[in-house]
């Protein structure tokens, strides 16, 4: 009984203790009402007010109001976008009005303009700022392939989608005909020979100088344009740990339609029925009816893997601060037989002390890629489907038993698919920065930097013997010998910069001089090694060769000096000016044009800063600035060693009545020792303008760039001494100063940011471009230099489809007119006065006017035949214009994204479809024109890869290329602080995202987006590989 008083008691005093904790929590929180107003006192209606650190808050409504409950000593935190965040402790207050200010975080945002920063109320070039949260969305192994649409002026397109492969970045059209195409990258301040493929993880912004006048200071390297990376410091503070990861899969999206076996056996029969022929299918192929196989999925690898993991380590104190990022990208290729990894790692540390400060990186990075065979796809669409498939072969040792169909095309696949073609990279990129400051306003720094690229492949063709399933050796089929190959790359690059920089205010004066003095040294060597013949496939090494082939080498060695001085100068924030000379010294060149002297200069004024307009009741203007630029850049990036005569090996000579065979040594090609800098005069006028505390910001420009003394092959005649039959294009032409060509065109980009009243956040972001790209000069020459043969396999018998020409795109399409198949006996006898040979069912051409019969000056009349005379021009791989969309949303833990992407006027030459058609394949073949389908619009197949049916010169095969694109689409979802903290995690963040999941184009080929090699093959689609679509999970976490 005492037990059971004593447990009532204990309950009593429980309930009396909880009923006082009730009463003391009640009486501490507080209901808080107040109102949110700007500047001048108006309603801001959407802001927030939050309890500091927690996720207890509220929205203003429409007239400002705001309700909370808090308790004394709790910080109040009042935040809306484009205004200053206050936080206010609480004490015994019940009512609290707030007033915000607008904030000018926007304006005063710090841009790395090269050799140094500006806020971007004081830049005068054209110049694009990207973030690492902008970066880092895509789920990509290049930076080229995050910044697609992201900046006007910069267009991205996929050289391939090859896992691992660079995009081609162009800014402001195209930068020369021969020369390099690609921008110059600074990261840290060190300058890079190429792209420098950082993992988009150890970034923490972009800046791009897009205009002659911002990028003039680099001088020799900047004609196309430049892009300063940033790499991410450590940040004061307790040491913070990151974790990332994301995994998925990757599919492609549509391919070449192809005719399954009971279409191709028709098919067959009525292309072999014109040519008075029977089919021989089951003479070769008794059991053909038991086969319809897809070569084309055999050679896919349909939802391959791609996964990525990252991890970043920053933190430190008011002197030292390190940063520490690793990352691992692992891409499974959507064609077998191909993938890529890469493990990169970099380390970051800051150190300031007094007036010194100190920065080093340390970036380590080794790749692994495996590419698929040479013409994969092609020799995959060319196998009849009434064989075996891959799998169905059978096999012994180094023995297969391959169709008798045609065993010399399908060993062409299959033994390809035996290949072993594995590439290395291995890469460390040093930077030191050290700077003292003497006194202020006086300081001198010093940049140091290497990097070191280092590559190594192995190409492993084993032994591969074909019987016929009679048991006959084909040779003709068969590789009879194993051959390996080894081929290195070693490459160097030091950089020593001294920069000077001096900068004074004296009352509304603000000036800033900057003086460089750059040194660089690149080195670079090649070696080529290989043997025929092995003791066994499973020995692929060098040493169990049974002969050695000849090894190859190349050495190269540039230096680059320069000095550079610039003035700025800034009157009141409201005059800004901006001067630069560079003469920089190159090895590249012979004696008379070994330097080069570049001048640049902008200005702008901030209309905004002016005592007129802020009396002009315009308070929702934050800025508007207009600003204009010329400047005069170069582009050392020729040939190595134009200028100089090159004794090459590999030319034997007979001596003596004997005939001994001796090694020896001449020149075999044309030197130009006065080859000179390709330059480029540019000119910009640009507009800023900023509204509404910074939540809507628009920029538009305008720009001419004027490409002057581009290199071009000029072919020499075969009497001149250098013509080498089967080398022609190598050892005949003499690099020459020809050409002329212009890129004008207009960019625009808009932001907007905002908060509705329930705390909805949203952004918008568009871009738009439009470039005109025309060759003005070609020293002569009207229309030349062909090249973008839509097939690889079929050789080089094969018509080309592009050209450089006056008055149009570098690269545009030039092709024979089609005037549709012959379908009368009328139509044939009108034809066949052009073309003799031309049947029913053949494909027509236009004879274009050409001829002038009545000597007017003016064609009148075509020449009777269709030839070289007969292409006009088709358009080009280049879009008439380019744009970007992109929508951000928030809603409390949910967030939003989504980009799109449109290219609108490029042509696009489908050689997947026109080698399909020289091999009888395609799908639309099953519907040629023949005696029974008379009125059908395919062209009859005769069996020929070259017939006037098939021919690449023919605008048959040429489409539309237009497309719009969703190129990101993600959701994501951030755990409540409630959970976190019992996690004891600081963030915590899952998403999924699709990359590129839908596509809206005309085109039928693969993929619209087909960048080739940036000029000359752009918007040639040889159906090498495909863009592939990505759907990823991935999640995202902070301690």
């Amino acid at each position: 009984m005492k037990q059971m008083y004593y447990a009532a008691q204990k309950r009593s005093i429980s309930m009396l203790l909880l009923l006082c904790s009730l009463v003391s929590t009640a009486l501490a929180q507080q209901n808080i009402n107040g109102k949110i107003t700007d500047e001048t006192g108006g309603p801001l209606p959407g802001a927030t007010v939050v309890i500091k650190g927690t996720t207890k808050g509220n929205v203003s409504d429409i007239d400002g109001l705001y309700s909370i409950s808090a308790s004394t000593g709790d910080v109040l935190t009042y935040t809306f976008i484009g205004y200053e965040t206050r936080e206010i402790t609480l004490q015994n207050q019940t009512t609290l009005d707030i007033q915000l200010v607008p904030t000018t975080a926007s304006l005063e945002e710090v841009v790395v303009v090269g050799y140094g920063t500006q806020t971007k109320k004081e830049i005068t070039g054209a110049v694009a700022n990207i973030k690492s949260d902008l970066i880092e969305k895509a789920p990509v192994s290049d930076i080229g392939q995050a910044l697609q649409g992201q900046v006007a002026g910069v267009n991205v397109q996929a050289a391939s989608g090859r896992p691992g492969e660079a995009s081609n970045i162009q800014i402001r059209g195209v930068g020369s005909l021969l020369g390099t195409l690609e921008p110059l990258y600074v990261v840290d301040g060190v300058p890079y020979q190429n792209n420098p493929n950082i993992a988009p993880e150890q970034i923490e912004s972009i800046d791009i100088l897009k205009d002659g006048a911002a990028a003039s200071i680099y001088g020799t390297r900047a004609s196309n344009g430049v892009v300063l990376i940033t790499t991410k410091r450590g940040k004061k503070g307790k040491i913070k740990v990151d974790f990332s990861a994301y995994g998925g899969i990757q599919n492609i999206t549509s391919g070449t339609p192809l005719m399954n076996t009971s279409q191709q056996m028709y098919a067959e029969e009525v292309s072999l029925e014109a040519l008075g022929r029977d089919p021989l299918i089951f003479f070769f192929s008794p059991n053909a009816l038991d086969y319809d196989s897809d070569f084309v999925a055999d050679v896919q690898n349909n939802n391959a893997a791609i996964q990525n993991y990252s991890i970043g380590i920053t933190g430190g104190t008011d002197e030292l601060a390190v940063n520490f990022t690793s990352n691992y990208f692992d891409q499974e290729g959507i064609l077998i037989n191909s993938g890529f990894d890469r493990l990169s790692s970099r380390l970051n540390v800051q150190f300031n002390k007094g007036k010194f400060k100190a920065f080093a990186s340390l970036a380590l990075t080794e790749e692994n890629r495996e590419q698929e065979p040479w013409s994969l796809y092609e020799y995959a669409i060319a196998q009849n489907p009434w064989q075996p498939p891959l799998g169905g072969l059978s096999s012994q040792g180094n023995d297969f038993e391959l169709p008798a169909d045609n065993p010399i095309l399908y060993s062409y696949l299959s033994r390809e698919l035996n290949n072993i073609d594995n590439r290395t990279i291995n890469s460390n990129n040093i930077a030191l920065n050290l700077e003292y400051e003497f006194f202020e306003g006086l300081s001198f720094k010093v940049n140091l930097g290497t990097n070191q690229w280092n590559y190594r492949r192995k190409f492993f063709r084993p032994q591969y013997l074909v019987y016929t399933p009679e048991g006959d050796y084909s040779p003709t089929a068969s590789r009879e010998d194993a051959l390996l190959n080894e081929d290195y790359t070693f490459t160097r690059r030091n950089v020593m910069e001294n920069i000077l920089r001096y900068s004074k205010t004296i009352n509304k004066h603000n000036i800033e001089l900057t003086g460089v003095a750059s040194y660089e040294k690149f080195t670079s060597e090649q070696i080529g090694v290989g043997i025929i013949g092995l003791l066994s496939n499973d020995t692929p090494v060098l040493g169990a060769g049974q002969q050695a082939t000849k090894p190859s080498s190349y050495d190269y060695t540039n230096t680059l000096s320069g000095l550079m001085a610039r003035g700025q100068y800034n009157y009141d924030d409201r005059y800004l000016f901006s001067a630069s000379y560079r003469r920089d010294g190159s090895s590249n060149f012979g004696p008379n044009n070994k330097y080069g002297d570049f001048f640049g200069a902008s200005a702008g004024w901030n209309i905004s800063e002016e005592a007129f307009f802020k009396n002009a009741q315009l308070s929702f203007v934050d800025n508007l600035k207009i600003r204009g630029s010329w400047a005069e850049v170069g582009n050392q990036s020729i040939p190595a060693y134009t200028y100089a005569s090159l004794i090459e090996s590999g030319v034997n000579y007979l001596f003596s009545k004997e005939e001994i065979l001796a090694n020896g040594a001449i020149q075999r090609r044309y030197a130009n020792p006065n080859v000179k800098w390709e330059s480029s005069i540019s000119t910009n006028i640009g507009l800023d303008l900023s509204l509404f505390q910074g939540k809507l910001n628009f920029t538009a420009d305008y720009y001419k760039n004027d490409k002057q003394d581009m290199l071009l092959p000029r072919v020499t005649p075969p009497s001149g001494g250098a013509h080498h039959p089967g080398a022609v294009d190598t050892y005949s032409p003499i690099i020459v100063n020809a050409g002329n060509m212009t890129n004008q065109g207009v960019e625009l980009s808009l932001n907007y940011k905002n908060e509705t009243s329930k705390g909805l956040k949203y952004g918008l972001t568009g871009t738009f471009t439009r470039n005109r790209n025309k060759i003005t000069n070609l020293n002569g020459i009207n229309r030349g230099y062909a090249n973008g043969r839509p097939t690889q396999s079929l050789g080089p018998n094969v018509d080309y489809t592009t050209y450089f020409a006056v008055g149009y795109e570098a690269g545009a399409f030039f092709l024979t007119e089609n005037a549709g198949v012959i379908k009368t006996e009328e139509q044939l006898a009108n034809y066949q006065a052009i073309e003799p040979s031309a049947q029913l069912g053949d494909m027509m051409y236009v004879d274009q006017l050409t001829e002038d019969s009545d000597g007017d000056g003016i064609p009148d009349t075509g020449n009777g035949t269709i030839d070289e005379n007969d292409r006009v021009y088709k358009g080009s791989g280049q879009s008439k214009f380019e744009a970007g969309i992109n929508f951000n949303l928030a809603y409390k833990n949910v967030d939003f994204y989504l980009q799109n992407y449109i290219s609108y006027g490029a042509k696009l030459y489908n050689g997947a479809r026109m080698y399909a058609y020289t091999q009888g394949r395609h799908l639309d073949q099953y519907h040629q024109w023949s005696p029974q389908n008379p009125n059908s619009d395919i062209a009859s197949y005769r069996g020929d890869y070259y017939h006037n049916n098939v021919r690449a010169r023919s605008d048959f095969f040429l489409e539309d290329g237009s497309y719009w694109r969703i190129r990101n689409i993600t959701i994501g979802y951030t755990l409540p602080s409630s959970v976190m903290d019992k996690l004891k995690l600081t963030k915590a963040r899952v998403y999924a995202t699709g990359m590129n999941p839908f596509t809206f184009t005309k085109y039928t080929g693969y993929d619209p987006e087909v960048g080739g090699n940036g000029i000359s093959t752009r918007g040639v689609d040889q159906g090498n590989y495909p863009v592939s679509r990505r759907f990823i999970m991935g999640i995202q976490i902070q301690f």
